[in-house]
């Protein structure tokens, strides 16, 4: 009883400082034709994210600022800041998103992380390091060349799921291209080199970045190696998550697909990351 009582204590603290930031920062756009569903998505996803916290703060071998400092990063690093540094690159086809509501959708996740974390770290007793209750952890790392062919890896990742997954969709096609034309996997690429001809380098530099903001799971997460692995696929994941919830940006079969694509491919990538990093262990 005590622990449920703590666990819905935690989540209306969380279900307020998500609301919040989106009381005083809202979307400058409303967002029409709303799934009769979606009111069940959020609360999906709200439960999702308030579960990944949860589970970083139980699970990472760290205490007060550093485990703050960690989760943070994980957790809006992952959730927020590397998918909506894809958001940025092809604003072009969301017209939609100004400068103002870029740089909220930044920020809003921002302030429930910063505000919520804390909170959550000192209420489930982890601000302070207990000896005692420590709990061993398995070694794991990266090196330097496996972080460049990891970072190259990605980038085939993300251009396969892209075209076999997300390219598929007619509705995909059409919201990018204008075109319902499909070129076929080399025809595409060669179109997106004409249109995009720094993507292949910003998809890299994505790659290392997805390397680096997760690298606190390798390098902190307790017990063995299979939760490691574990942890990186479902954590990379659910990035996509978000996809879930009707937005003004994007329509309902566009986020579908993404949603396809970016839980498998991001899984994938996580996969990769958790196996490279504890194999010589």
């Amino acid at each position: 009883m005590k622990t449920a009582m703590k666990l819905s204590l935690l989540f209306f603290i969380f279900f307020t400082l998500f609301v919040l930031p989106n009381v005083f920062f809202p979307l400058t756009i409303k967002t029409e034709n709303q799934s009769e569903y979606n009111a069940q998505m959020i609360v999906v996803f709200l439960l999702t994210q308030f579960s990944l916290i949860l589970y970083l703060i139980k699970r990472l071998n760290l205490w007060g600022v550093k485990l703050f400092l960690s989760t943070t990063l994980i957790f809006w690093g992952l959730q927020t800041f590397m998918t909506q540094s894809e958001t940025w690159y092809f604003r072009e086809a969301m017209p939609a998103i100004t400068n103002k509501e870029l740089l909220n959708l930044f920020l809003r996740p921002l302030i429930t992380a910063v505000t919520f974390i804390p909170l959550a770290i000192w209420i489930l007793g982890k601000w302070k390091q207990d000896t005692e209750s420590s709990t061993p952890q398995t070694k794991s790392n990266l090196q330097w060349k496996e972080v460049l062919w990891l970072s190259a890896a990605y980038v085939i990742i993300y251009f396969v799921f892209g075209y076999f997954v997300a390219w598929q969709f007619e509705a995909v096609r059409l919201f990018y291209s204008g075109s319902a034309e499909n070129a076929g996997f080399i025809g595409q690429i060669q179109q997106t080199l004409q249109t995009q001809s720094f993507i292949f380098l910003f998809q890299f530099f994505r790659g290392f970045l997805w390397i680096m903001i997760g690298f606190p799971i390798v390098l902190y997460l307790k017990g063995s190696n299979k939760e490691k692995i574990l942890a990186c696929v479902f954590l990379y994941s659910l990035s996509a998550i978000q996809l879930i919830v009707d937005n003004p940006f994007m329509p309902q079969q566009v986020r579908m697909a993404h949603l396809l694509e970016i839980a498998a491919s991001n899984g994938l990538f996580g996969l990769l990351i958790g196996y490279v990093s504890t194999r010589r262990v």
